[in-house]
């Protein structure tokens, strides 16, 4: 009897042993949380001002014990500098704290999640130094998940009479937030301008306080119905998507863009546009590089290349060719007509400057470039057999002017040189071939009237006596040898004007 009794006492003896050995831990543990328990207020305060580089005040501070260890923040700021009157540059109404117990009492030093309520960035024109009140941190704690939906971040304006940027989060999600480590983001953001939704998934990371720009960035976004009526000169409901990656001072982005109905407003016309694009940005101070871009409408695909850049406002400096385009495309986009009023094939390049001044859009642009147009024909049954005749009469065939249909329909070739300032082109070394007769010189387009002036001569294959007709042809003999020059049997001055849907041809016999 006794082997089982001694047995019971044993094991009696070891639970008591066990008991007082894991109450003596716990207390131990109990003892030490006690005295160095990580969530209190001038841990947090240090914790935030070692990160942050700033000065940090939590009015309203609660300790939470269960059902997760934590802690309760409110009306918390970040600032730097005492100047008064000086604006925080971050706020946040609420912040919510939530770790584990194993985690706690083991030491891990991880958070499970961090909610932050009220989140407000503001990032002004001159970002104030760094506050340094702490040695430079030991940071070991990782957040496994933060939530700061509702987050808003301003920039201020960077030159005098610019606008406040503002991005509003309406889902902001960031996990793994640890010292080294890549941090991994989800938001939803309403883009400023132009105005739409845009979705952005990717990594940052790990972060390079000293040289931020070296830090490495890779993700996707999809932006959704931007309306580029916030534009004024143009209108349209702008998607597309694409992916980026590299450093915040150098992040290649490659992306498409659809448009359905893409318009100048002055035109009233719309027509779909699909585009491709790389380009390079700088998220330090937001200048672009774009490497490449398409953009394809109707039967035109038009290139581009250049940059967008500057500290005190963007200047845009684009350069474009084609070598598969429409004019008739091209004049839709700003003509009111519904129909353009010339059809053929155009080549073209151009160099665009837009500068960051707050005139219109069609005062601002400047463009210097070269096109050629072959194969061309006027829309207006009118213009076009007033071409048609010129063209016979230059050849000497003024017979087919007198019958029923006319003369054979002809194409005609354009070229030139233009230079667009305050919303005035200028032409230069223009020509415009038909068979038979070609006419050089230059002058003015108004974008803003439609108007046109153009002047130049008329150099035709054939005397001018025998582009006449009728009686014309007989008196204008004797005139014949004052208008031969340069191996041209008639060279006649001539002047288009009127305005761009309805240009008016003149040709006048005085020299």
């Amino acid at each position: 009897m006794r082997g089982p009794a001694t047995h019971r006492a044993r094991l009696v003896r070891l639970f008591r042993i066990g008991t007082v050995t894991l109450g003596v831990l716990l207390a131990g543990v109990l003892l030490v949380l006690a005295t160095r328990w990580p969530f209190t207020r001038g841990a947090t305060i240090e914790s935030l001002e070692q990160v942050f580089a700033s000065e940090v005040h939590i009015p309203r501070f609660e300790k939470t014990f269960f059902p997760n260890p934590g802690y309760i923040a409110e009306n918390v700021t970040f600032t730097r500098g005492e100047a008064p009157g000086v604006r925080p540059i971050a706020s946040i109404r609420k912040i919510t704290c939530r770790a584990s117990w194993l985690a706690l009492i083991t030491f891990t030093h991880r958070i499970k999640r961090m909610d932050l309520v009220g989140l407000k960035i503001y990032i002004p024109a001159h970002v104030p130094p760094p506050v340094r009140k702490h040695e430079e941190p030991a940071i070991k704690t990782t957040v496994t998940d933060l939530f700061a939906n509702g987050t808003m971040l301003e920039f201020a304006p960077r030159h005098p009479g610019g606008q406040t940027i503002r991005f509003e989060f309406p889902e902001l999600a960031i996990g793994n937030v640890a010292k080294d480590k890549s941090i991994h983001f989800r938001a939803k953001v309403q883009n400023p301008n132009p105005p739409g939704e845009l979705r952005v998934s990717g990594a940052v990371g790990p972060l390079k306080m000293g040289r931020i720009g070296e830090t490495e960035i890779s993700g996707s976004f999809r932006l959704l119905h931007a309306d580029l009526g916030a534009y004024k000169v143009i209108a349209g409901d702008l998607s597309g998507g694409g992916r980026f990656n590299g450093t915040l001072r150098q992040a290649q982005i490659a992306g498409n863009a659809t448009i359905p109905n893409f318009e100048v407003t002055s035109s009233r016309h719309s027509l779909g546009l699909t585009a491709e694009y790389r380009a390079v940005v700088n998220g330090t101070n937001g200048d672009v590089a774009v490497e490449s871009a398409q953009a394809h409408f109707r039967g035109t695909t038009l290139n581009a290349h250049g940059t967008i850049s500057g500290a005190q406002g963007k200047t845009v400096r684009l350069d474009f060719d084609s070598r598969e385009s429409r004019i008739e495309d091209l004049l839709r986009l700003f003509v009111t007509a519904d129909e353009a009023p010339l059809n053929g094939p155009i080549t073209l390049s151009a160099h665009v400057v837009l500068p960051p001044t707050h005139r219109p859009f069609i005062k601002r642009v400047q463009l210097d470039g070269g096109f050629s147009i072959t194969d061309a024909d006027f829309t207006n049954p009118s213009t076009q057999e007033k071409v048609d005749e010129l063209s016979a009469r230059a050849r000497g065939r003024k017979d087919e002017v007198k019958t029923r249909n006319g003369p054979p329909r002809i194409t005609e070739d354009f070229k030139g040189e233009v230079n667009l300032r305050n919303g005035i082109a200028t032409v230069r070394a223009a020509s415009f071939v038909v068979p038979g007769a070609v006419a050089r010189g230059g002058g003015t387009y108004d974008i803003t009237t439609e108007g046109i002036d153009l002047r130049g001569n008329l150099a035709m294959h054939v005397s001018i006596s025998k582009a006449a007709s009728g009686i014309k042809s007989v008196l204008l003999i004797p005139l014949d040898p004052f208008f031969k020059k340069n191996g041209e049997s008639a060279v006649l001055p001539v002047r288009v004007s009127g305005t761009y849907s309805h240009p008016v041809f003149k040709v006048s016999l005085r020299r």
